[in-house]
C-alpha cells in the first residue's frame, strides 16, 4: 500500500498551557455581576447562528467487526478508520453503498457500540481529550438529525422547533428570546410559508417531505452545538431546498460548530459546498483531506476528473468500476500520518484542571459563576409534555373519534343484547346467569377498548421518545407521567360513556358508584398492561399480536367463562396475577352480594358468588389488590422504558 501525506493537515491541538483553556482565573469582575439571565442575552441564545467555542473532532483505529454466525467468516465492516471534523468546517462522508458511513457516523455519534456479534475500537478525541461518545452525558450534547424524520404528528415546524428549543437550552430564556430564536431558525430553514402547518403523518395530512427533513435539521440546530452530525440530510430534497440546507450548515460551521454528515450523491454545487471529504470504500479510508486536494489526489493516481464533470460523481466512479485491490495498487488508501501528540488527561500535575464532557477543561477550585444552563425541572417538563399531549388528543381528531365510536358501539350491542335482563326474576338461574355474562361483557368492553390504544401509544411515539430522549429534551418519568395523565383523563371519559349506555339500558341493581369504579379501575390495569408491553416492543405491527396474550389468559382464569374451582390446581395460582380476576369479584359482590336475591329459594346469586368465589365483604381489597396491581405494572413498563431508551442505539 503506498503512503500519502499530501492530503492530512496538521492542526494545532490545545496544550494545558494555553491560556484559553483557564477558566477559572481572574476574570472581568463585571460579568461575574451578570445576572444568570443577563449572561444567557449576552451569549446571544436568542440566534441560532451566534458564534460558539468549538471543538476539534479526531479519531483513529476505528474498527467495526461483524463476528461470524454458524460457518460464516467474520466481516470487517470499518478497518482501520481515521480522519477529523476541524471546528468552523463542514465535513462530509461519501462511499458506495455498503462502504460504511452510516456505521462510521452512529459510532462518532454514540449510537453504536460493542454487544452481541457487534465489536468495535474506537479512539475518538475532542480537542485532544479522549472521550466515550457512547456516554449518555456526551450524547446529550451532540446534535443527530437520523435519516428519518422523527417529528410528532400534530405539531407545527414553529411548535417542533421551539420545543426544543424551550427544553434543551437554559431556563432563564425568556419566552420573547424563544419566539426569536425559533423565528429566526425557520427563515433560515425558509420554513416560514408552512410554519403552522402539522407536520402530518399517515392519517394526518401535513408537511411534504422536504418540509420535514428541514423540520428535523432545525429542530437540532436550535440548540446552537458544538457537534452536528447529520445522516443524508440532503434525502428526499430538490435541488434548490438541498443547496439551501447546505449553506445553513455552512453558516453553522462558520459559527463555530464542527458539521459531519454522510451523503450518497451530491450535485457539483453541493460538493463544492463541502471544506473536507472522507471517502470511505469497503470500510477503509481511501480519501480523507480538503475538497480542493482532492483533485490532485487522484490525478496523481491515474484517474484524473474530466473537465467539467461533477467531481463528486467522479470519484464514486473511481470507487465502483475498481477492485479494491487495483485502487490499494494505484495508491489510494493512504496510512494515518498525522502526527497527534498523546491525549490530554482529565487533571493537570496539581490536579486543577478538570473537563467536561466534551473535554473543553474546566476550573474544578474556582468559583467564578457560571451561566445557568440548567434546563427544565421535573415538574415543568411533565407539564410542557402533558399540554402536548392535549393538543395531539384535539388535532388528531380521527383517533379520539374512533376510540369513543368503538366504545359506544360496543355498549350499545351489549345493552341491547341484554337489554333489562339484570331487571328479571332471578329466582330463575338462567336470568341470574344471563345478568352475569352482562356484566362480563362490560369489563371486556373496557379491557379492548382502553388497551387497544395504549398498547400502540409508545410505539407510534417511539422514535419521536428516543431522539428527544437521548438528546436530553426530558426524563423518561416527566414522559411518562405525562402520558399518564392523559390517560387517566381519556380513560375517565371512556368509562363513563359505557358505564352509563350499559348501567342503564341492562338495568343492574348495583350501586352506578360502585359499577363506574370497579370499570374505572379495571380499564386502568388494562392500560397498564397496554402500556408495558408498548414498552417492551420496537413497532405497533409486533404490539398489536401481543393483543391476545393480554386478554386470552384472563378470560381463561379470571371465572369469566371457568369457575376457579375447575381449573386444574397446577394452573389456579395464574387467577391471581390476572387484573380482570378482581374486576369480575368487584363487580359480581356489587350486583350479587347486597340482598338481591334476599327470600328466592334457590339462591341463585349465592351461587353465582360461590362459583366466582366471591366474598362481598371482600370489595375494599379487590380494589386495593387491582390498585396494586397497576401500579406494580406501571412502575415495570417505566424500568423496561427508560432501559430501552438507554440502550436503543447500540442495537443497531
Amino acid at each position: 500500500m503506498a503512503e500519502t501525506s499530501d492530503t492530512t493537515v496538521e492542526y494545532k491541538y490545545p496544550s494545558k498551557q494555553d491560556g484559553s483553556l483557564q477558566s477559572g482565573q481572574d476574570g472581568d469582575d463585571t460579568a461575574k455581576r451578570l445576572s444568570a439571565m443577563e449572561r444567557a442575552e449576552d451569549l446571544g441564545l436568542d440566534d441560532p447562528l451566534k458564534q460558539r467555542k468549538g471543538r476539534d473532532l479526531v479519531w483513529k483505529d476505528i474498527n467495526m467487526t461483524l463476528s461470524s454466525k454458524g460457518d460464516e467468516p467474520k466481516k470487517k465492516i470499518l478497518d482501520g478508520v481515521w480522519g477529523e471534523v476541524p471546528k468552523r468546517q463542514v465535513t462530509a462522508i461519501m462511499g458506495p453503498s455498503g462502504s460504511g458511513k452510516t456505521s462510521l457516523l452512529n459510532i462518532l455519534a454514540g449510537r453504536l457500540r460493542t454487544g452481541g456479534r457487534l465489536t468495535i475500537e474506537a479512539d475518538v478525541r475532542l480537542n485532544n481529550y479522549v472521550v466515550d461518545p457512547t456516554n449518555m452525558e456526551v450524547r446529550k450534547k451532540i446534535a443527530f438529525v437520523a435519516q428519518d424524520d422523527s417529528l410528532p404528528v400534530t405539531a407545527t415546524p414553529r411548535e417542533a422547533i421551539r420545543f426544543s428549543a424551550r427544553f434543551r437550552l437554559p431556563a432563564t430564556m425568556t419566552n420573547e428570546e424563544l419566539n426569536n430564536l425559533t423565528n429566526r431558525m425557520l427563515e433560515e430553514l425558509g420554513l416560514q410559508d408552512c410554519a403552522d402547518t402539522l407536520v402530518g403523518g399517515t392519517f394526518v395530512k401535513g408537511l411534504s417531505g422536504g418540509e420535514r427533513k428541514r423540520t428535523s435539521v432545525g429542530v437540532e440546530l436550535v440548540t446552537r452545538p458544538a457537534l452536528v452530525f447529520l445522516d443524508e440530510p440532503t434525502s428526499g430534497l430538490d435541488s434548490f431546498n438541498a443547496v439551501q440546507l447546505c449553506q445553513l450548515l455552512k453558516k453553522v460551521a462558520n459559527a463555530g460548530s464542527s458539521v459531519l454528515f454522510t451523503i450518497h450523491q451530491p450535485s457539483s454545487d453541493i460538493f463544492h459546498s463541502f471544506d473536507r471529504l472522507l471517502l470511505l470504500n469497503n470500510g477503509r479510508v481511501m480519501y480523507q483531506g480538503s475538497i480542493k486536494d482532492l483533485p490532485p489526489y487522484f490525478s496523481e493516481r491515474g484517474h484524473p476528473c474530466p473537465p467539467k464533470y461533477n467531481p463528486a460523481d467522479w470519484v464514486m466512479s473511481v470507487a465502483l468500476s475498481h477492485s479494491i485491490e487495483e485502487l490499494d495498487e494505484a495508491g489510494y488508501f493512504p496510512k494515518n500520518n498525522r502526527e497527534i501528540v498523546e491525549a490530554y488527561t482529565t487533571t493537570d500535575e496539581d490536579g486543577v484542571l478538570g473537563k467536561d464532557v466534551l473535554g473543553i477543561p474546566v476550573d474544578t477550585k474556582g468559583k467564578e459563576e457560571k451561566v445557568d444552563d440548567t434546563g427544565l425541572g421535573l415538574w415543568s417538563q411533565t407539564i410542557l409534555l402533558f399540554q402536548r399531549e392535549v393538543q395531539n388528543v384535539f388535532r388528531n381528531t380521527q383517533a379520539l373519534k374512533a376510540r369513543t365510536l368503538m366504545t359506544i358501539l360496543m355498549s350499545l350491542a351489549s345493552g341491547c343484547i341484554f337489554f333489562r335482563v339484570a331487571k328479571t326474576d332471578f329466582a330463575e338461574f338462567i336470568n341470574a346467569q344471563t345478568a352475569f355474562g352482562a356484566l362480563l361483557m362490560s369489563l371486556l368492553a373496557n379491557v379492548i377498548t382502553t388497551a387497544m390504544p395504549s398498547l400502540l401509544a409508545f410505539p407510534e411515539e417511539r422514535p419521536v421518545f428516543l431522539r428527544e430522549y437521548s438528546t436530553n429534551h426530558y426524563s423518561v418519568l416527566a414522559y411518562f407521567a405525562s402520558k399518564l395523565w392523559m390517560e387517566v383523563l381519556v380513560t375517565g371519559v371512556q368509562v363513563s360513556v359505557n358505564s352509563v349506555i350499559t348501567y342503564f339500558m341492562v338495568g343492574f341493581d348495583a350501586k352506578y358508584g360502585i359499577f363506574w369504579s370497579g370499570l374505572y379501575v379495571m380499564a386502568m390495569t388494562s392500560t397498564a398492561l397496554g402500556v408495558f408491553v408498548g414498552c417492551s416492543v420496537t413497532n405497533a405491527t409486533t404490539a398489536v399480536e401481543f393483543l391476545p396474550a393480554i386478554i386470552v389468559p384472563q378470560i381463561l382464569f379470571s371465572g369469566f367463562v371457568t369457575p376457579p374451582s375447575l381449573v386444574p390446581t397446577w394452573l389456579s395460582w395464574i387467577r391471581f396475577l390476572c387484573p380482570l380476576t378482581y374486576g369480575v369479584k368487584i363487580l359480581v359482590a356489587a350486583e350479587y352480594g347486597h340482598g338481591r336475591c334476599n327470600g328466592l329459594v334457590p339462591d341463585n346469586c349465592q351461587q353465582i358468588m360461590d362459583n366466582t368465589q366471591v366474598n362481598p365483604n371482600d370489595t375494599w381489597w379487590y380494589f386495593l389488590v387491582l390498585l396494586c396491581l397497576f401500579l406494580f405494572i406501571r412502575i415495570f413498563a417505566l424500568v423496561n422504558l427508560k432501559r430501552k431508551a438507554a440502550h436503543f442505539y447500540y442495537s443497531k
